[in-house]
């Protein structure tokens, strides 16, 4: 599955990873398995948080995704923090034959990791979710599959491949405007839901956090899982 950023989905992306931090802290997990002047390659970036946080630590990034939305996002904000050594291409990430230091695919969806490996100099790093769970929109309408820890775990094991895996649990909720934008998100992820479903769903998780720009919080716990893939192994 695709992830669609359309106008709205950025607004709210952007909203959460603001509020929450959460690119920021998951980039410090990230940092430690760079190498200093080494290069990295972001496959499949999205809107490029994670790329903005780990730019500073190597000497070029390489973000590349499908997404025109997305990229032209990503290029506006690298500008804006003088960020020249970030290299920004509307590109399919399968299509990649470069060569970097290092390759992030960061809740990539699904993806074959050899064919990945193969690019990378010295490590692939693979971030993806714990399980296919969200606290974010009622859990029946969770409907796509994708790559989870203990899938990649199974996929490594049945090549052979070592590897490391740190477990984190960090906070990425959606900040939300108003009541009205509350219910557009939920129909955004759980379009078939019903108006009581929504309303209900709301009721029950919605947090009033008294603040004026985002008076409304959905809290949802993030449980993840960061592969660290040695090139040798």
């Amino acid at each position: 599955m695709r992830f669609a950023w359309e106008e709205q989905t950025v607004r709210w992306f952007l909203d959460a990873s603001a509020y929450t931090g959460f690119h920021k802290t998951l980039a410090q997990k990230i940092i430690p398995y760079l190498e200093p002047g080494g290069t990295l390659c972001d496959a499949g970036c999205g809107l490029g948080r994670l790329s903005l946080e780990l730019a500073p630590y190597v000497s070029e990034l390489v973000a590349v995704d499908l997404s025109e939305n997305a990229v032209a996002a990503l290029r506006r904000d690298a500008k804006e923090r003088g960020l020249d050594n970030l290299s920004i291409n509307v590109r399919d990430a399968d299509t990649l034959t470069e060569t970097f230091d290092a390759l992030l695919m960061s809740f990539f969806g699904q993806s074959n990791i050899t064919g990945f490996l193969k690019l990378c100099r010295q490590r692939l790093i693979r971030v993806v979710s714990a399980d296919n769970k969200s606290g974010l929109y009622p859990a029946r309408y969770r409907c796509y599959v994708k790559d989870t820890v203990p899938i990649i775990q199974e996929e490594l094991a049945a090549q052979g491949i070592s590897y490391k895996l740190e477990l984190h649990s960090i906070e990425f909720g959606q900040p939300l405007r108003t009541w009205q934008d509350a219910e557009m998100y939920i129909l955004q992820n759980a379009p078939e839901a019903s108006a009581d479903e929504v309303s209900s769903f709301l009721k029950e998780n919605i947090v009033h956090t008294e603040q004026d720009d985002f008076p409304l919080y959905l809290p949802n716990q993030k449980e993840l899982g960061i592969f660290i893939i040695d090139r040798g192994q």
